[in-house]
Formats: C-alpha cells, structure tokens, sequence
C-alpha cells in the first residue's frame, strides 16, 4: 500500500498540471484572438469572461457526477475532455466557435478543481488547512508559471496558438496520471472514509452547513486580489510615477508571499481554529488594503505595508477551502466556491478596466476610493461570516 504522502504529492502534481492551462492563455490574448480573428481587444477579453458562465454551469454537473463516480474517475474525465476542447479551439473554428468551447471548458476545469480539493481536503481529517495550503500554493504557483510559459513559448514558436496545444497536454497528462495512480487515489478515499465514516453518506446525512458566507468571503478575497494587481498597479503608474520594474516588485511582493505562506498559514490554522485565523488574517488584510494608497510617497514604508498585506492574505484560501469542506457539500460545494471567486475576480477586473478612461487626476482620485472601497466590502464579508460561522462552534 502507497504511503499517504506519497498519495498527496500525486495529488499535489494533478493540481499543478491542471492549473497550468488556466494561465498561458492570459498574456497572449490579443494575439491569440485579436490578432487571428481581427477582434478588439476588448473583444478578446470575452475568452476570460465566458469561462465564469462555465464555472457557474459546473456545479449541477459536479453533483450530478460526484454520486456517479469516484474522485479519480471525475479528474481523470474532466480533465482529458478539458484538454480535448482546448485542442479543438487551437483549429480555425472562428471566435464565435472558439467562445462556446472556451464556456464548455470552462464546466470541465471547474470539476476538476473540485474534485481535485476534495481529494485533498479528505486526505487528513486532523491537517486539512495544512494539505489544502499546500494545494492552495501549488495552485498559484501553476498559475504564475503558466502565466510566465504562455509569453516564452508563443515568443520561441513564432504564435500564441501553441499555448492552446501545451494546455491541452497538460490537461491530457492531467487525466492519463489521474486514470494510473486510481488504485492509489482510490486508497486515499478508503482512508478518509475509515476515519469518521463512510464520507459521502456522511454528506447526504448530515445537514449541509451554510455556505453562502464562505462565498461571499471568496467573491471578495478575488476583487481585491483583482483591484490589487490591476487597479493598485494603475494607480501607481498614474498618480505617483513609479517605474515598470518598481511597480512589478511592489505588486508582486504579496502575492509571491500568498502563495508561499498558503501552506504554513494551514498549519497554523489547523492548531488555532480555522475561521478564528481566516477572520484575525482577514481584518489585517483589509486595514492593509484600506492605507496602501496613501503610503504611495515612501517607497520603503508602502513595501513593509505590501509585506504585511501578503502575508496576511497568505491564510485565506486554505482557510475558505477547510471552511467549505467541513460543510458536508463535497464536490458541488468547492464548485460553487470557485465559481463565487469567479465571480469577484471578473467584478475587479471590469471595475478597474472603466477606470482606464479616465484622465490621470480623476483617475488617481477614483481609483484611491475603489482600493478603499473594497477593502471595507472585504471587512463586511469577515464581519458577516464570522457571525454566521461561529454559531458551528
């Protein structure tokens, strides 16, 4: 029999090759689409937009298979349809063509996610926000390596089309490895199961516990990481002059702490409480948020600040992912939390793309009350999950 952190790190390795798709697209998107197709810019952003609509689709789905299939069988399913889809749209199918399957792949990726999570999430009943961390930085880190590949790949082939072709290799093998370790995937469920009982007639049993603040919580953690990297990234460019290198470092800071810190911020919340560390790391994370552009004058006090900030936003994630776990909603219940944060991803990112208009002293007036703005919505939503929540306690 396979040594349990053996199974997690095949778990860990699907949740790296499965985000990896999610971001070589992202840079390349004008000349993947404007450029081929002859669309606008804007127009291109549609290739984002779509994939919300497929991730709010996806949680029927997931339920539906989540009482038909084992764990393995969903990834190994999704994720080879997934990266079928992503060859399809690599043909000249047009945009209109490409759209609808971008919103098909979009159902697919989202039920692998899920499943993928909860895999994890069962692993171990007394470190969860521990495993879920470290597929929580995994999964940032493939999104930030797969951001980085999709620029290389489509400078060193001559076209942003090969980075339909890699994610859809990457999804491929995503499947294949899920189908070759099944017995060992299978095992990991066995053990969860002997833990308490048997975990998915626990779900249908017990009464599903709320989940609505735990969304409302992931909604806002993904506006303001949205405002944070486009907004606060705007906003130093038009109001205090700072350089592209300066702006990268100052944006990129608490980000790469997020993601580094997601594991240990685990640890810490599986010893200490898991929504007291969500809620103590979220109201400095939102103060943070709230002074950050009236630091902007003083380049060494605003990165302390941003420091701060990253390693505050480091609990959040695994701490939501344990939070949604331990309401009994399986699979359909990590859908529905991506597709929350969806949600408030898109929300940032509309909101920050209507600010560009604007001229660079209404701009930077502006863009000062959106950061502050969400901020106070990202302390509403810890402020009302907290009351929510602890009555679980």
């Amino acid at each position: 029999m396979s040594h349990p952190k053996s199974t997690v790190r095949i778990v860990i390795l699907l949740i790296f090759l499965s985000a990896l798709p999610d971001a070589l697209v992202v840079p390349v998107l004008k000349d993947l689409f404007a450029d081929r197709y002859g669309v606008s810019t804007a127009q291109a952003q549609l290739f984002l937009a779509v994939n919300l609509l497929g991730a709010l689709l996806a949680i029927p789905l997931v339920k539906y298979m989540r009482q038909r299939m084992s764990g393995w069988a969903v990834v190994s399913s999704t994720a080879i349809v997934d990266g079928m889809l992503l060859a399809l749209m690599w043909l000249p199918i047009g945009f209109a063509g490409t759209l609808a399957l971008r919103t098909i792949e979009g159902v697919v990726d989202v039920a692998t996610f899920a499943a993928l999570f909860q895999m994890l999430g069962r692993s171990d009943q007394q470190q969860r926000a521990w495993k879920l961390g470290l597929g929580a930085t995994v999964l940032v880190a493939g999104l930030g390596i797969g951001a980085v590949l999709g620029g290389f790949l489509t400078k060193l082939a001559g076209s942003a089309a090969v980075t339909l072709i890699v994610g859809s290799v990457s999804c491929i093998a995503t499947g294949i490895l899920a189908s070759a370790f099944r017995a060992t995937l299978s095992r990991m469920g066995a053990r969860a199961k002997s833990s308490t009982m048997e975990v998915d007639e626990l779900e249908l049993q017990v009464k599903p516990g709320k989940i609505w603040p735990i969304l409302f919580m992931a909604a806002t953690d993904r506006a303001t990481g949205a405002i944070l990297t486009a907004v606060f990234a705007s906003f130093l460019l038009s109001g205090l002059g700072y350089s592209p290198e300066q702006r990268g470092m100052l944006v990129g800071l608490p980000l790469l702490l997020m993601a580094i810190g997601a594991a240990p911020a685990g640890w810490f919340a599986d010893r200490f409480g898991v929504l007291q560390t969500r809620t103590l790391a979220a109201i400095v994370y939102a103060i943070m948020l709230g002074i950050v552009p009236f630091l902007g004058a003083n380049t060494m006090i605003l990165a302390v600040a941003l420091l701060i900030l990253g390693v505050a936003a480091a609990p959040l994630l695994p701490a939501s992912l344990t939070l949604v776990v331990t309401t009994n909603r399986g699979m359909s219940g990590l859908a529905a939390f991506r597709a929350a944060g969806d949600i408030g991803y898109f929300t940032g990112i509309v909101v920050a793309i209507a600010t560009n208009a604007m001229s660079d002293a209404e701009q930077y007036s502006v863009q000062t009350g959106l950061v502050c703005g969400f901020a106070l919505l990202h302390a509403a939503a810890t402020a009302t999950a907290w009351l929510v929540l602890r009555e679980r306690k």
